[in-house]
């Protein structure tokens, strides 16, 4: 009888760490999913980030010397 019994919790604790060990898997796995998101979140604010750049840049050329476009491409903003 008490054989059967430890045999029983024996059964339950090997249960509930097994479920204890894929909820840490799980775990594991959402926050590497979080991690990537992270990364590619801060990648699309670097991209951003330099194309404001660029564009300030040109901007900031093209006020300082406004006739230094020489050929109109069709993309010329007019003055």
């Amino acid at each position: 009888m008490i054989y059967a019994i430890l045999t029983i919790i024996g059964s339950l604790f090997a249960a509930a760490g097994k479920m204890f060990d894929w909820l840490y898997a799980k775990n594991l796995v959402d926050a590497g999913k979080t991690q990537q998101q992270v990364a590619d979140l801060k990648a699309q604010i670097d991209a951003a980030h330099k194309a404001l750049e660029a564009r300030l840049a040109v901007e900031r050329e093209r006020q300082l010397n406004p006739g230094g476009v020489r050929d109109d491409d069709g993309f010329r903003r007019p003055d």
